[in-house]
């Protein structure tokens, strides 16, 4: 017998629990959201999760930018790969050091596939400063996290970096965005597989991007091959390919 507890949980219900919190503010998504992160990231991941793996999801990881290695065999194994909106939270230590600080990671998104495991980060089209400490944190996680397996941090942005990081005055190269709080957040955390060295090496191969416009401009190119012209798929391909531009478009 099935029990709830053992129903996977869709990017739907796992958005309106997120929302759930938002108290009082939840006003704000009485347009639909529009500009949310969080419901655009659904709406286009829904979208990819359900497009034929090997032409669309593929196509995005591997124009990233940066990371080539790792983004291309993100992209070899999508077909196989699990993709979980807003997963459970990651916890980089249990304490900080006599301070009681938990470092916790909540990622946009995760596509783990057998070899490799892609934690996804979104921003806003019309914004997005990224926190303090978040990029450290997101790398520090996303490499514990993978094991043997590549990882890989893949920003989604509204704009091309370099990026804002709030309380720091200038803007930042991604890698530079991720390495600037390195050091403090590794010191504060548990063990990890890395040593600070290797991380600080690393961040470049380990680290890509790609905008909102980009990312539906690939899903739309893909589509216009027309290699699901003609077959009993078209019909689905097309509406999915509809609602990944026409919510990149919207939410802009």
């Amino acid at each position: 017998m099935t029990t709830p507890g053992d129903v996977p949980r869709t990017p739907l219900s796992r958005l309106l629990e997120e929302i759930s919190w938002e108290g009082r503010s939840v006003v704000k998504y009485r347009d639909g959201g529009r500009g949310k992160e969080n419901v655009l990231t659904a709406e286009v991941l829904t979208a990819l999760d359900y497009l034929p793996r090997d032409a669309y999801l593929a196509a995005v990881l591997r124009h990233a930018h940066g990371a080539a290695d790792a983004a291309a065999q993100a992209a070899d194994e999508a077909e196989a790969a699990e993709m979980v909106f807003l997963p459970e939270e990651f916890a980089l230590n249990s304490t900080a050091a006599g301070r009681g600080e938990r470092l916790i990671v909540q990622p946009d998104a995760t596509i783990a596939s057998p070899n490799t495991l892609v934690l996804l980060e979104a921003k806003a089209i019309r914004s997005g400063t990224f926190g303090p400490e978040q990029l450290a944190r997101e790398y520090l996680a996303v490499t514990a996290m993978a094991g043997t397996r590549t990882p890989l941090l893949l920003l989604v942005l509204g704009t091309p970096p370099p990026v804002a990081i709030r309380g720091r005055s200038g803007r930042f190269d991604v890698a530079d965005a991720v390495a600037v709080n390195l050091e403090s957040v590794h010191a504060k955390s548990a063990p990890h597989p890395w040593s600070l060295a290797e991380l600080q090496a690393r961040v470049a191969e380990s680290c890509a991007w790609l905008t909102w416009t980009e990312l539906a401009g690939l899903v739309a190119a893909e589509h216009g091959r027309g290699r699901h012209s003609g077959t009993f798929a078209e019909g689905t391909v097309d509406r999915l390919v509809g609602t990944i531009t026409r919510a990149v478009r919207w939410h802009g």
